[in-house]
């Protein structure tokens, strides 16, 4: 049996879900250090610290960019800069998708001891990935220079919507799947199989165009990760996204959010008593 005082301890602060997330967001200063702690954790005691990651990520375009290639019989400079474009934005829809699991889970400590809003979590785990984002397009800045026939212009600035885009989606992602997962443990194992097929489906590691040319195009055309990903790759390699990636972002984006804050306000009570 619960005590009176264990209760009151943990009894979630007196205020709607819109005002949670609303209060959440606005303490920045409490999300953004805790998001750059764990950051600083993760590579504590290491000699590059988080540009390991960018060295991973390097290595990883490189190695696949020559088998890539090959593969699809296109210029080595080309479908490296194509291949990193991608993984710039996948990378950042995985890691909010892989870590929205353990949101709530990791920071049981925090929401049984403390009143707080709970949102203050999911954007420091949004927060702390874009940081890792930041190293990654950092990496693919420098592949730009190296292989790209372009020059850096102001098209690549659209990329910039699209980025926040991603951000806004990673918000309602990451208390969405951090609500499931809280509440029924094996989510974790569902996303990660999700995130697998995920990857493989959508065309990071080929050309959209091979598939949307034949009868299997369907698996592009109802992918909407695909289009996330375009919203930032398409203006990275000065091309125009393709016609439907907005409109689907949109509507993707006001599902999400309408859907995430009626089982907020369904299960908000009930986070720290399933921590």
């Amino acid at each position: 049996m619960v005590s009176a005082s264990a209760t009151d301890r943990i009894e979630p602060l007196l205020t709607t879900p819109a005002a949670d997330l609303l209060g959440g967001l606005l303490r920045w200063d409490l999300w953004g250090r805790l998001g750059w702690l764990e950051v600083k954790r993760r590579y504590r005691r290491t000699v590059l610290g988080p540009f390991w990651t960018s060295m991973s990520f390097a290595i990883f375009i490189g190695t696949f960019g020559a088998v890539g290639a090959g593969l699809w019989d296109q210029p080595m400079g080309e479908f490296v800069v194509f291949l990193a474009a991608g993984m710039v934005g996948w990378l950042l829809i995985a890691a909010i998708m892989t870590e929205a699991g353990t949101v709530f889970v990791a920071g049981s400590g925090i929401i049984r001891e403390i009143r707080l809003n709970y949102s203050i979590l999911v954007y420091a785990l949004v927060w702390r990935n874009f940081l890792v984002f930041l190293h990654h397009l950092a990496v693919f800045a420098v592949i730009f220079l190296l292989f790209s026939d372009r020059r850096p212009d102001a098209a690549m600035l659209l990329a910039i919507p699209g980025i926040l885009l991603i951000i806004i989606n990673g918000v309602w992602m990451a208390l969405a799947l951090g609500m499931f997962a809280l509440r029924f443990r094996d989510m974790q194992q569902v996303v990660g199989n999700v995130i697998q097929i995920l990857m493989f489906v959508t065309p990071l590691f080929w050309p959209p165009d091979r598939l949307l040319a034949t009868s299997r195009g369907f698996i592009v055309q109802y992918n909407p990760v695909y289009y996330f990903i375009e919203i930032i790759r398409a203006p990275l390699l000065g091309a125009e996204p393709d016609p439907l990636s907005y409109p689907v972002v949109f509507a993707v984006t006001l599902v999400g959010w309408v859907g995430t804050l009626l089982l907020f306000q369904r299960l908000r009570g009930r986070i720290p008593y399933w921590t």
